[in-house]
This record gives structure tokens, C-alpha cells and sequence, in this order.
């Protein structure tokens, strides 16, 4: 058997494997954090996904805790009655239930847009407080709790573990991590200067575990999700962990730990490589398996010290071959996901099953959710999986009177659409004019140079497989004309044809663009045939293309990069991308020349005009042009009156990014 689908004990809990699924704050609750239909529906999804464990995401235990509207609360018994639905689902489908309970502190106000008064949260009645008013998060002035605040709190976890244990979940999690009040009074760099009680840093969570277990029974097993290291200067570090908190915390007898490594407390990172709010939440462009070495460190210091502690790990595992690298030193006894069970809740189900080729992986970018996000006011998703959250709207089901559908390209957009609807039962057939399918996104991550962008291929991957598991007929190479497609007979046309590059017309472009000296990125970036560009290159256009301007010039190539906007201006699809990006460049060296357009192209030169209007004359092997794309869309004009129902989707429509195509489709077809 798989070593990942090994069971496990502890404590009373029998895991049916060694995948968690980490308590993820979802923002599904009702207005009052109250559990709603589509919460459960979303509990229900990790359920059937065959986890050893899934634990509901940062439940606040007291309202002013919030740092998000949509948060869910157990602030009082009026809140179990919800939380017995979630129980429910997760024990039907055999995966042990837990619950994790949560307080701001130093939090809330991180998320606001607007000025906030002294010690307030941007939520009407939230707080933003701390052992000190030192490296604030939220709030720049926060307050400080006194001896009295901290011991109301402590009775209000222990009331909010014991409404857990009545509506049935299995453990209790706390968020003792990531900013929260536990975290930050155990931290070095913000409880300074008490002189009450709780100047010992770890004596708030004792008390709270101890007042838990009065109330709950020493054997209710509990698995606090804890800092371990905090990776700031002046903070605790491993070492200090494994010294000052460890064995206080074997001591009050917990089922395991759940290891987190990061603060977003305000100070520099120990680490320059790695910023600490990584280890937390880490970027595209953060190493996987980013906390591997930190639990073999964690591991050797406990097992020194004589502590012997289930250890859950987490952070940056995003393929079934991570969490088995993740697992295979013994480090750690369980493999803690979230991005990739919202990417694919089932995908611990096909990988007991062999189906690992059907599984979503996660490409780690989310730059068009369209639901927003947990910390801009909106709920968690997934820009491949336009299911999650709509679980139950969403559900397919089968036609009883299938139509023709014609699905012109065969990117994102047109594949999502041609995979739903083949699902619900219609006929459909696929066209694409190129000799392979994977529209934009089988370009996108061809970079040489730079790391990780391998991951954007996991999702045209996907696609592919799916439509081969369902026999959906590919034509490629086909003519996509009107008069074509109408041959088909369609009851429905889907307009998936994606953007093409905007090409300005200056003078000089247009033999620039035929002799080659002018490239666009899907050229220089595709799959096959690919343009190979010279020495010196300029990249016209740094919002759509600052990477390739990275990639190049770490390829050893000299470049310059122009911006017509008067400011770096991030295009749609790099969304949390964008500030590295930006970073990046500078670290290289590479200016961003804003206010800057090219007005004239000759041979092997071009003509520039800077914001002050001075003009300069470059000379360059290669113009790439980035400036945009702009919609391939003539077809559905051509359509118009031709008695066939046409939906356009994705860059078609508008060009923003591979979820919004997915996304778009996945509705589109649903409605037939």
C-alpha cells in the first residue's frame, strides 16, 4: 500500500491516511457567522474527497475576533446546531471532523482600504489589540489587553471547544498561529513589557487547553495548529520552540501538531531568500515543500528532548508527488493541504484509485477568482474549479434532450465548456484550427529561465486528459469559418477563440512584423516553432511582459524595458504576481523606462519617445511587442442571423486570464 494511505492512531483518532485537509477560513458563513447550505456543501466536497481528516477553517470564538464579515463563529449554543450539518457530511463519507477556533488580536483592520481608529478592526465592533502595541498588523495603533480581557478570552475558547464537542466533531484545532492573539502573545517581538501574568508568553494557550479539558474531558483529543518558528529577527526560532514551548505543550497531553512556520508581525525576515510571511502563505514563486527541512529540524529537536508528537506539516504541496516527498523521511506523519484540495477536493479519492492524471493540479495562482478573495471581501475558490463553493448548484446533472454543440477553440474556455457539457449528455464536437489543443496556457508558462512556471501547464494538462477519458471529438486543424461550422448542423456555437496580441500601427511595424525583428510573446513562448529572439531585446510593454524580460535576461540576454503607462501596470493574469514581478526586475537590475512608447520601427532599430518627449534611436536584434490582447471574436459576428444559438467565452469575450474562461464556461454550459 501507498505509505500516504497508511492508517494512524493517536489519541483515540483513527485517520483512514496521512492527507489533512488544513482548516481553511472559506468566508461562507451567513452575515452573523452562522453555517449556510453552501458551507456544508463545500465541507461535504473535501468529505467525498477521501481525506484522513478535514478541518473546518478559523471559527472565532468571540465577535470582536473577526477579521473577515463572512468568518464563521461559535459564539454562543445558538451556533452548534449549524455546525451538527458540517459534522454530519464528514462522518458519512467516513473523514474525521475537527474544528478550528479562532481569535484576531493583532489582525483585524489588515484587510481595510479605509483609515482606522486606534485599536478598531474595519468589521463595526471588531478590535485589533495585543499583549503590546508592538509590530502591529492590522491596525498601526492597536491596543493592549489587559490581565482580565485575556482570562475572558480563555473561557471563550474553552465555551467555543465544548459547543464543538456537542456538535460532534472529533478534535478540536486551534489557530495559535499567523498573527492571531495566541501567536502574537507567545511571540518574542510583541509581548513586551507586561508585568501581570501573562508576561509568560505560553501561559495563555496552557490555560486555554487546561479550561478545554475541564470542560471537555482530558481525553477530548485536541491538535493545536501552533507557530513553530517564526523566521523574524527578534523572534522565537525552533530552538527556542522546542525549549520554551514544546514540552509545556507535551505536557498538557495533545493528539498531535500542527506545524506552521511564518508570522506577519511587523519585522524583517530572518531569512533573506525566503520572507517569513511565505512559510505562511507562499507565492508563485516559492520553492515547494517549503517547510520540509523546518519539521526535520523540528523533529531531531523534539525526539532529542524526549517529546514524541504527531507532526502535521503544511505549506507550498500542490502535487500527489509532494505530499509523498513530503512524507517519505518521517519528518512529518501527515501532509497538510489546502490550495490543491480547493483546486481538486477529490484528489486524495483518485490517487488511491490510480487516477492521478484526472486530478486538478494546482498551476498556484488564483489571479481571477472571481469571488474575490478571503482577504478583499470575498470567498475562498478556485480559479480551475468553478465548482467549489457552488457545490450544490452546480451539481450535474443529466439531459434528457442533448443538442449539438460546436466548440470553436480549444484553450481553457472552449475545453472547460466541451468537458460540462459532454458530462450532462449533449453532443459535442470540438474544432480548432491549430495542430494541438491548450489555447494561451500552452504558451504562458514556456519560460526558460524561470522557476516554477512548469505548474501552468497542469491545467491545459487536465483538460486534455479529460477530453480523451471522454472521448469528446477533436478536430484540429479544422476550418472554423461560418459556413463551416453551420455544416455541423449546431443547436449551439461556442465562440472560444481567445485574443490575439495588439500590434499598434506605427510606421515601420508592419515590415518589422514580416521580417521578424517584431515578436509577440505567444511567438517567442510557443510550444512548437518557437521565434528565438537576439541578443539585445527590448520588451515593449512591462505589465504583460516584465517575466519574459526576467526570463531573457537570466537567459544572459541585454534588455530594456519600456512601459507606456506611468507606472508598472500588472496585466490581469499575473493578479498577486505582479508586486514580485515588480521586485524582480529591480533585483536584476532591470529599470522599468515608464512613459516610454516606441513611434517608429526600422531595420534593427527603434525609435523612442520618452514622457519629457525627448526621442531616441536603439539599435536591437528583437521588439517584443506586450502591449495587450485584444479579442478574436469576428466569428460570432458572422453567425448573426444564422438561426444558431453562440455564447463566447473567455478571451474571446475579454482577455483577462485562464480562470475567467473556465469559470465562464462552466456556467455557460450548465445553462443548455
Amino acid at each position: 500500500m501507498d505509505p500516504v494511505f497508511e492508517p494512524f492512531q493517536t489519541k483515540g483518532l483513527t485517520f483512514q491516511n496521512r492527507i489533512i485537509h488544513e482548516p481553511t477560513t472559506l468566508n461562507m458563513s451567513d452575515p452573523l457567522g452562522h453555517v449556510t447550505r453552501r458551507l456544508v456543501a463545500a465541507y461535504e466536497a473535501f468529505a467525498k474527497g477521501g481525506y484522513g481528516a478535514v478541518v473546518v477553517g478559523a471559527t472565532c470564538v468571540r465577535h470582536d475576533g473577526l477579521i473577515n464579515e463572512r468568518m464563521l463563529g461559535i459564539y454562543d449554543d445558538t451556533y452548534v446546531i449549524g455546525f451538527r450539518d458540517v459534522v454530519e457530511v464528514m462522518h458519512h463519507n467516513n473523514t474525521l471532523a475537527g474544528i478550528q477556533l479562532f481569535y484576531g488580536g493583532l489582525i483585524p483592520g489588515l484587510g481595510t482600504t479605509v483609515p482606522l481608529k486606534p485599536g478598531e478592526g474595519w468589521i463595526p465592533g471588531t478590535v485589533s489589540w495585543g499583549s503590546s502595541a508592538a509590530a502591529a498588523i492590522g491596525n498601526p495603533e492597536p491596543r493592549v489587553l489587559t490581565t482580565a480581557d485575556y482570562e475572558d478570552l480563555v473561557e471563550a475558547y474553552a465555551q467555543g471547544a465544548r459547543r464543538a464537542k456537542e456538535a460532534g466533531f472529533d478534535f478540536v484545532s486551534y489557530h495559535f498561529c499567523h498573527g492571531s492573539l495566541p501567536h502574537t502573545t507567545l511571540s518574542l517581538l510583541s509581548n513586551v513589557g507586561r508585568n501581570d501574568k501573562y508576561a509568560d508568553r505560553f501561559l495563555f494557550i496552557e490555560e486555554i487547553i487546561k479550561r478545554t479539558q475541564e470542560l471537555c474531558g482530558v481525553d477530548y483529543p485536541l491538535i493545536p495548529r501552533i507557530c513553530v518558528d517564526e523566521n523574524l529577527e527578534g523572534g522565537f526560532d525552533i530552538a527556542y520552540f522546542v525549549e520554551h514551548y514544546a514540552p509545556r505543550l507535551h505536557a498538557l497531553g495533545i493528539a498531535a501538531l500542527d506545524c506552521t512556520f511564518g508570522s506577519m508581525l511587523g519585522a524583517k525576515s530572518r531569512r533573506e531568500d525566503v520572507q517569513s510571511w511565505e512559510f505562511i502563505g507562499p507565492n508563485f514563486y516559492t520553492p515547494k515543500m517549503i517547510n520540509r527541512d523546518n519539521l526535520k529540524t523540528l523533529k531531531q529537536g523534539l525526539l532529542a528532548n524526549n517529546i514524541d508528537i504527531p507532526l502535521i506539516g503544511s505549506a507550498n504541496l500542490i502535487t500527489p508527488d509532494h505530499i509523498r516527498e513530503f512524507l517519505s523521511d518521517g519528518a512529518a506523519d501527515f501532509a497538510g493541504v489546502c490550495r490543491l484540495s480547493l483546486d481538486d477536493p477529490d484528489f486524495p479519492r483518485k490517487m488511491y484509485e490510480g487516477r492521478e492524471d484526472e486530478i486538478r493540479k494546482s498551476t498556484h495562482t488564483g489571479a481571477s477568482l472571481l469571488q474575490g478573495n478571503i482577504f478583499g471581501k470575498g470567498w475562498a475558490g478556485s480559479a480551475q474549479n468553478p465548482v467549489f463553493g457552488r457545490d450544490d448548484e452546480y451539481r450535474l446533472r443529466p439531459t434528457n434532450a442533448p443538442k449539438k454543440v460546436v466548440v470553436v477553440g480549444g484553450g481553457s474556455g472552449g475545453m472547460e465548456y466541451a468537458i460540462t457539457a459532454r458530462e450532462i449528455g449533449h453532443d459535442v464536437v470540438l474544432l480548432e484550427k491549430a495542430d494541438h489543443l491548450g489555447g494561451a496556457m500552452d504558451w504562458v508558462g514556456n519560460y526558460k529561465a524561470l522557476p516554477t512556471f512548469g505548474m501552468l501547464r497542469y491545467q491545459p494538462d487536465y483538460h486534455r486528459v479529460m477530453m480523451k477519458k471522454l472521448k469528446v471529438p477533436v478536430r484540429l486543424g479544422a476550418r472554423t469559418d461560418a459556413a463551416s461550422i453551420m455544416a455541423e448542423n449546431p443547436d449551439i456555437v461556442v465562440i472560444a477563440t481567445g485574443a490575439e496580441a495588439v500590434i499598434p500601427a506605427i510606421p515601420g511595424m508592419e515590415a518589422a512584423r514580416k521580417s521578424g525583428f517584431a515578436l509577440t510573446m505567444d511567438e517567442i513562448m510557443a510550444r512548437k516553432d518557437a521565434r528565438e529572439p537576439g541578443q539585445r531585446v527590448i520588451i515593449w510593454g512591462a505589465g504583460y511582459g516584465g517575466e519574459l524580460a526576467l526570463d531573457l535576461h537570466r537567459q544572459g540576454r541585454n534588455v530594456r524595458v519600456l512601459e507606456t503607462n506611468a507606472a508598472f501596470t500588472p496585466a490581469n493574469y499575473l493578479g498577486s504576481r505582479g508586486p514580485v514581478t515588480e521586485a524582480q526586475l529591480g533585483a536584476a537590475g532591470l529599470t522599468i523606462e515608464v512613459m516610454t512608447s516606441v513611434v517608429a520601427v526600422g531595420d534593427g532599430e527603434v525609435t523612442l519617445r520618452h514622457g519629457d518627449g525627448r526621442t531616441e534611436v536603439v539599435k536591437a536584434d528583437t521588439l517584443v511587442v506586450s502591449l495587450g490582447r485584444t479579442p478574436v471574436n469576428s466569428l460570432a459576428r458572422e453567425l448573426m442571423g444564422k438561426q444558431v444559438q453562440v455564447q463566447v467565452v473567455g478571451d474571446a469575450r475579454t482577455p483577462r486570464s485562464y480562470g475567467n474562461a473556465i469559470h465562464e464556461a462552466a456556467y455557460l454550459a450548465r445553462q443548455i
